[in-house]
């Protein structure tokens, strides 16, 4: 019996998330998808900050599963 690839939705640019990072709660809103994964867990995302510190990169990168629709 052949097995069907269940397709996947990826979260939209510009979507507001939020994730979890030591004991703070990062925020920001996807810019993009950098690497395709085979689920919506593990695919990774670009995300620009909205509360970044000087020093610190504007746009980081989180899996699927890290984020969360704010």
């Amino acid at each position: 019996m052949a097995t069907k690839n269940k397709a996947f939705e990826t979260i939209p640019v510009g979507t507001k998330v939020s994730w979890h990072y030591r004991s703070a709660i990062g925020h920001g809103a996807v810019a993009g998808v950098s690497k395709m994964g085979t689920n919506a867990d593990n695919t990774m995302y670009s995300v620009r900050e909205t509360d970044h510190h000087p020093g610190e990169p504007a746009i980081v990168r989180h899996s699927g599963k890290a984020l969360s629709r704010a």
